[in-house]
Order: C-alpha cells, then sequence, then structure tokens
C-alpha cells in the first residue's frame, strides 16, 4: 500500500499501515485469529489471540463466525459498537476488509447492509464491494483483473496448461487457474483469488480471455486418459479442482465441467461449495467400510483402490484404534511388513523392503505422502466433514489415528 491517506474504498491487499490506520477484520467467537484477514490482523496488526471483538493494536476484531452447525447469532451490535467506536476517534481511519464474506460464508451484500450506517462516514472505507451492494450498483467491479494478471506473471496460464497436458500438475498455480468459491480456504492466495458468488463467476465465465481459457484447460484434463485427479493434481489440489468444477457447474449446468466431474469424482460435487451457493444437497451419511478376506476396501458397494504400500499404511492405521505417534512408527516397522505380505503373497523385493522402511522412518516424508493420497481418496467419496472419519488425522506430535467408529468396520478375515 503506498505512503499516504487512503481515500475511498478499502484496498484489496493491505500489508502496511500508517500510524493512523486501524484494519478492520472478521473474528470467530473464540479470537482464533489463523487465516484470511485475520491472520494477517495477527500476525501484522497486533490482533490478540483469544480476544474476538475489539480494537487490539492497529486493529479492529468483529465477531462474525460462531461455529459450524450453530445459528449464528445478530452480528449488526457488533458492527454498531465498531461504528460508535470509529465515531470517537475521529483521528483513526478504519479500513473495513470484507468481513464476514470468507470462512464465516457471508455474502457481500448481506454484510454490507450491516455497515450502511458507516457509508458516508470520512474515517472509514469500505470495500467495493460492499459500497456496490449499499448503492445497488447494477456494474458490480469483481476486478477479474486480478486473474489475467496472475496467469499471464510468474507461474502463468501457458505453463499450467502444458503441465495438464503432460498429465502431471508441479506450479503453484492452482487459485488462479481453477478458482474456488471464497471462504473455503485459509490462505491469503484463497481469499484473494476466492470467487464471491454466482454473479462473479459467471462473469469470470463471460469473460474473453478468462472463461475461454478456463474451458481449454479444463478439456485438457478431460481428454486426459489412464490418470486420477491425484495423480495428475496431487492432495489437496485434486479437491480444489472439483470444488472449481462445482462451482460452474452450478452457474453452467450441462458444460464441460460437469464432465470432469463425472470422470474424476464419480459425479460427486463439492458439497460445501453447493450450500455456499444455496443449493442444499441431501445430506450425505456415513457408509460401512469392509475389508474383504482378500484385502478389498469396499465403501458400501464401492471399492476403494489402493497401492499396496499405501493400502498397508492404512490397514495398520485401521487395526490401531488407538492411534499411533508418528515417532513411534519404526516399532511397528514388522507388523506393516506382515500386513504387506498379506496383500501381496508372492514374496518381498528390495523394492518393497525399501518402501517400508521409508514408510516407517518418521524422519522422511513417506509416510505424510501415504496419508495424503489416503485423504485424498475418501475426500472424492465425501465431503470433507464425513470424510474425515475415514481417513489419518491427528494433531502435530499426537497419536494419528482413523477416527470412524469401528462399530462402521467389518473384517471378513
Amino acid at each position: 500500500m503506498e505512503e499516504k491517506k487512503h481515500l475511498g474504498y478499502t484496498p484489496e491487499y493491505i500489508d502496511r499501515l500508517l500510524p493512523n490506520q486501524i484494519f478492520v477484520f472478521g473474528s470467530n467467537v473464540l479470537g482464533y485469529h489463523t487465516g484470511g484477514a485475520s491472520g494477517t490482523a495477527r500476525k501484522r496488526f497486533g490482533a490478540v489471540w483469544g480476544q474476538a471483538e475489539g480494537i487490539q493494536g492497529q486493529s479492529y476484531a468483529i465477531p462474525v463466525d460462531f461455529g459450524k452447525g450453530n445459528v449464528t447469532p445478530d452480528i449488526q451490535p457488533y458492527v454498531d459498537r465498531f461504528i460508535v467506536y470509529a465515531k470517537a476517534h475521529p483521528e483513526n481511519h478504519f479500513l473495513v476488509t470484507r468481513v464476514g464474506c470468507g470462512i464465516a460464508g457471508f455474502t457481500d451484500k448481506e454484510m454490507a447492509e450491516h455497515f450502511r450506517d458507516a457509508l458516508t462516514m470520512n474515517n472509514i472505507s469500505l470495500p467495493r464491494s460492499f459500497v456496490n451492494a449499499l448503492q445497488n450498483d447494477a456494474e458490480q467491479d469483481f476486478d477479474l483483473e486480478r486473474f489475467v494478471k496472475a496467469q499471464e506473471g510468474h507461474c502463468s496460464y501457458n505453463e499450467a496448461l502444458d503441465e495438464i497436458k503432460s498429465g502431471r500438475k508441479y506450479g503453484h498455480w492452482i487459485w488462479y487457474v481453477f478458482p474456488q468459491i471464497k471462504g473455503l480456504g485459509h490462505s491469503y492466495y484463497s481469499e484473494y483469488y476466492g470467487i464471491s458468488g454466482e454473479d462473479e463467476a459467471r462473469a469470470y465465465l463471460n469473460h474473453h480471455i478468462l472463461g475461454t481459457r478456463l474451458r481449454e484447460i479444463t478439456k485438457a484434463l478431460l481428454d486426459l486418459e489412464g490418470h486420477s485427479a491425484y495423480s495428475i493434481l496431487g492432495c489437496p489440489d485434486d479437491i480444489k479442482v472439483r470444488s472449481c468444477m462445482t462451482l460452474f457447474d452450478l452457474v453452467s449446468p450441462n458444460d464441460i465441467f460437469a464432465d470432469v466431474l463425472n470422470k474424476y469424482y464419480d459425479g460427486i460435487r463439492c458439497q460445501k461449495t453447493t450450500m455456499r451457493i444455496g443449493i442444499r444437497q441431501a445430506k450425505p451419511k456415513l457408509k460401512k467400510l469392509t475389508i474383504t478376506k482378500h484385502y478389498h476396501i469396499m465403501l458400501g458397494d464401492k471399492e476403494i483402490k489402493m497401492e499396496p504400500i499405501v493400502k498397508a499404511v492404512y490397514l495398520l492405521f485401521l487395526r490401531h484404534p488407538e492411534g499411533i505417534v508418528f515417532k513411534s512408527l519404526p516399532d511397528y516397522r514388522e507388523e506393516i511388513t506382515s500386513i504387506y505380505s498379506d496383500l501381496k503373497p508372492h514374496g518381498m523385493n528390495d523394492r518393497v523392503i525399501k518402501s517400508i522402511e521409508d514408510v516407517t522412518n518418521p524422519l522422511l516424508n513417506s509416510i505424510n505422502e501415504k496419508c495424503a493420497r489416503i485423504r485424498s481418496l475418501f475426500a472424492n467419496e465425501f465431503d470433507e466433514s464425513l470424510a474425515k472419519n475415514y481417513y489419518v488425522t491427528g494433531e502435530r506430535g499426537e497419536a494419528k489415528r482413523i477416527t470412524l467408529s469401528r462399530d462402521m468396520v467389518t473384517w471378513e478375515k
């Protein structure tokens, strides 16, 4: 941001402030400032961990996220208290970010209405999207040029297209080539390149450059044969692409995006995206997991196919509901070797032995790669809220486990 007093809209990106400027952001009710604008407030502008509301350093928190599944209390009193504070401190200039439009899941129109009294205040700047909504601006400025500039810079669109055509993604371009609905991620890029809603998605699809490129690279993905979404994109980018395809399938049904969902994701949409758009699907339920006598992993009547070493890791954790601390993996080397021998009873070669040594060595990344692969497979079957029951989870340094109730697991052998 330029070193001068800001007039007009809140800038899209703020990395520093003048002494009299205050960064206004949306907080959760616990004051856990982790991602998006709240993370920026904590890292750069003095936001205090555990303080959910009010002035803190060069920032001001407004509670907007009250927990998944909970009825959201009235946000207006929190905004009103902020406006009262701003009126009492005319020496400061308050830069309001897109409060509530990230992880909390509100639209710009919904949140802007809460800030109507701030529209004419000289020491409060609002996001352009809030002002547009309050002034009933028919031609909303979605700043689609941010995508064009990104696609023509480092890690360009042409590089992304070449990588997809080769069958393997390597670059860091996922956010601005396959954009998702805003609020699914915590990083700056997921927020900055997040699509605000159906109107912006349609504008993106109708853009003379962006829409053409999205369909072109989507077709390149569709044209690949003998690949899975995971093998092409890795995790979690395979999940992000499903979210992208879901978003554009919702605004352009029976288009190429539905074909990708059908080919790579068995037609299963990203439930979080559909909910943010306002379309409610039938709530999915947990399915029973069956390990057959031939060690096929069946989710309902569908087999979850895994490479032998990945399957051996999965069965190891499935056999230990108490969990396993990664640093203790060497203690399980003999057990995972026995599991692998059951999967492949025709002998062990040096390559397999090396793979088992690697995956049980906590100093290597092999175990994390295998767990990421497992996560990706189940994320293709369920929304994250259900998928997390089936893959290996746990806090850093603590026991990692598969949390699915063992009443839901049947071992035929």
